[in-house]
């Protein structure tokens, strides 16, 4: 059976409920307060892992020896996947232009060769127009792959 609250039942139910209130605000402060710590220490802690030295801390601005290695196999290996993406756009490219080539010729032997003049004229300057526009194209796609 449901009991009638009293008058100080509520302002302590109420009182409780600030209470809890501030103690959760000031445990987020405390952990806002420890992830700016945490991480300000994995900043120096990632450059002492790495062997250097923030610039600021030691005044130098040299480079370490081994981060420059790493730098340089990155490059290569940057250099070794732009050399075969284009290698790969200009066999993809190559192979594109060949099947358009083969649509136009089949669109010539096919209705092309109609003996309804208009059909056969239509025909044909629509293979015409795939060579052409083909042409145009993949010239300028291999222009951007160089």
């Amino acid at each position: 059976m449901p009991q009638a609250r009293s008058s100080g039942s509520k302002s302590s139910s109420g009182s409780a409920k600030r209470s809890s209130a501030s103690k959760s605000a000031g445990a987020k402060r405390t952990t806002a307060r420890k992830t700016s710590s945490a991480s300000s220490a994995g900043r120096t802690g990632a450059s002492r892992a790495t062997g250097a030295a923030p610039s600021a801390a030691n005044g130098a601005g040299a480079i370490d020896p081994r981060l420059d290695a790493v730098a340089q196999r990155i490059r290569k290996l940057n250099e070794r996947i732009i050399e075969e993406g284009k290698s790969a756009g200009e066999a993809t490219l190559s192979s594109y232009e060949k099947a358009l080539k083969a649509i136009a010729s089949s669109i010539e032997r096919g209705p092309g060769k109609s003996e309804i003049e208009w059909i056969s004229s239509l025909a044909t300057t629509q293979a015409k127009f795939i060579r052409d526009v083909t042409a145009a194209w993949t010239s300028a796609a291999r222009s951007m792959l160089k």
